[in-house]
């Protein structure tokens, strides 16, 4: 399945996250090794694959907006205040302008610099601004202001995950782990579908953990594997 449904998130959705996650922590990475380093040759090449990077992100950013707009996120599985849904729809949306925000900012910040922005050395963006060497600080500040906001937004969703995980013991986790790690989805055709020979189910329907917590599992005749 490729969009998402009511019990849970399509391929599509979980393989634009992963993407994300895999170029977030890629620039974050690239981030903290290149500013410790001398200038060099080194550190500028570092320094066009971070931008490079940051105009994936920007480019998956506004896809993953996109989409969302499109196919709204399923409902929130476990017992949660009304607070607890409103925050997570918070950080949720505040995540993804982020996504766009961050490697914006450093766009922005090159362009004051009058520094290109070359993706991979394929084609360089235009310059969104003209040189001006205080709007250049001032946008480096920016740009790391937004950095330390990203890691307190990815903190805040990583540990509201693993508290579904293992506290409230849900599916919540596993309905966005890629596919063969997260198991079928809850409409019995999610990524492909459950394996030749076996029923899935959720919540109790057809072999799902019958907590009403939403979680699905793959088994034979009504159980779980």
């Amino acid at each position: 399945m490729l969009g998402n449904s009511s019990n849970g998130y399509g391929c599509v959705s979980r393989v634009v996250h992963w993407l994300a996650v895999i170029l977030v922590a890629s620039a974050f990475g690239l981030a903290w090794v290149m500013t410790e380093m001398a200038s060099s040759p080194e550190k500028f090449r570092l320094y066009g694959i971070h931008k490079s990077i940051g105009a994936l992100i920007v480019a998956l950013g506004l896809a993953r907006i996109a989409w969302t707009a499109a196919q709204p996120a399923p409902p929130p599985l476990g017992e949660l205040a009304p607070w607890q849904r409103a925050a997570a729809k918070a950080v949720h949306g505040l995540l993804l302008l982020w996504l766009v925000a961050m490697p914006l900012s450093g766009w922005l910040m090159s362009s004051a610099a009058g520094r290109p922005v070359s993706v991979f050395g394929w084609f360089a963006l235009p310059a969104l601004i003209g040189p001006d060497r205080p709007t250049a600080h001032a946008l480096g500040e920016v740009h790391e202001m937004l950095a330390s906001l990203g890691l307190l937004l990815i903190g805040l969703h990583v540990a509201a995950a693993l508290w579904h995980h293992f506290v409230l013991k849900d599916g919540t986790l596993r309905r966005m782990l890629p596919c063969r790690l997260g198991g079928c989805g809850c409409d019995d055709g999610a990524c492909g579908g459950p394996p030749e020979g076996r029923s899935c189910g959720c919540g109790g329907h057809g072999g799902g953990s019958g907590d009403g917590s939403g979680s699905c599992g793959c088994g034979g005749k009504g159980k779980d594997a």
